[in-house]
């Protein structure tokens, strides 16, 4: 039963994340559960995916299909190249282009949107005519990990550059209220050298790494610390002997997070969604594909956390 509301116009906005955006169908069911359908939905990378999913009517397929992903069965997926991207992306579009069947923008059941980034200009591009597929392809684009996508005489590649919680799309689609899913809120806390998540307070993003300006587990001599005004990096310790140098595919990761987290923060603050879910996916990589079960959970668990201000929001019982 759908809730009478105060909004004519709801926008559902998906952000990117990779892996962590299997949580975007726990955020979407229990939306739904609570009686909460958007009228339009946008997406930023898998944001996209599961957006143009949703819009077709396919959430329970999707949910299903990654529900039964194992490690093995991503990497079978996850084709590599040489050129353009360590990874062609090739089988998994195949997976889902079959599923859209040639079905374009304007045949999904809700209005729809992805955004991509043009590689040349830096400028985000909304994707909301054409094919579906070619629309989430390029919007997954990550440079490095997948081949760019060339589209109307230009370049694309993932949304995630320039627009990661893409707000301003749905502002831009008439929702006059917007619930956006932010996947990358506590994305970079505690992280050791492999990139495995460790148990340790929140960060300043800004502040210098822990330990690196310590001696023998001691603050350095005055003496020894940077000067006022001088740059932390002058001063470093370096990693202990033990310690392993980060894998290219973890050097990757780790950067796109801290990408991501960086300008979905500058976006967000300028533009604020109405109502903001940040589901806790901290522990997950962007490769953990195969981790859906968690993903779906945590999704669905930071919705129910804000019902209460979700209902008040949107003035329903």
């Amino acid at each position: 039963m759908i809730h009478r509301r105060r909004y004519s116009r709801i926008g559902l906005v998906l952000g990117g994340g990779a892996a962590r955006g299997w949580a975007h169908i726990g955020a979407i069911r229990a939306l739904h559960d609570a009686g909460i359908k958007p009228d339009v939905v946008c997406g930023t990378s898998i944001g996209a995916l599961v957006g143009a999913i949703y819009a077709n009517g396919d959430l329970d397929w999707l949910e299903e299909w990654v529900s039964r992903l194992t490690w093995q069965t991503v990497v079978r997926l996850l084709d590599l190249r040489l050129s353009g991207g360590l990874l062609g992306g090739r089988k998994v579009i195949k997976i889902f282009a079959d599923k859209f069947n040639g079905c374009s923008i304007a045949q999904l059941n809700m209005p729809f949107a992805a955004v991509a980034t043009e590689l040349d200009s830096g400028r985000e591009s909304w994707l909301q005519d054409g094919s579906v597929v070619d629309a989430v392809r390029a919007s997954i684009a990550i440079p490095g990990i997948f081949t760019p996508v060339f589209h109307n005489g230009v370049w694309l590649v993932d949304g995630g550059l320039s627009n990661p919680v893409p707000v301003s799309v749905a502002r831009g689609m008439r929702a006059d209220c917007v619930i956006a899913v932010d996947l990358n809120n506590d994305i970079l806390n505690g992280r050791d050298f492999d990139g495995a998540v460790v148990d340790t307070p929140a960060l300043d993003p800004d502040a210098p790494p822990p330990g690196s300006l310590r001696r023998n587990g001691k603050p350095w001599p005055k003496w020894l610390a940077p000067a006022e005004g001088r740059a932390s990096d002058d001063v470093r310790v370096p990693p202990p002997p033990s310690a392993r140098v980060p894998s290219m595919l973890s050097s990757i990761a780790q950067s796109i997070d801290i990408m991501q987290v960086r300008i979905t923060r500058s976006r967000l603050a300028g533009e604020p969604a109405d109502i903001l879910i940040q589901p806790r996916l901290g522990g997950m990589g962007i490769f953990d594909f195969h981790r859906a079960g968690p993903a779906i959970e945590e999704g669905r668990a930071a919705v129910e956390v804000m019902l209460p201000a979700i209902r008040a929001r949107l003035g329903i019982g």
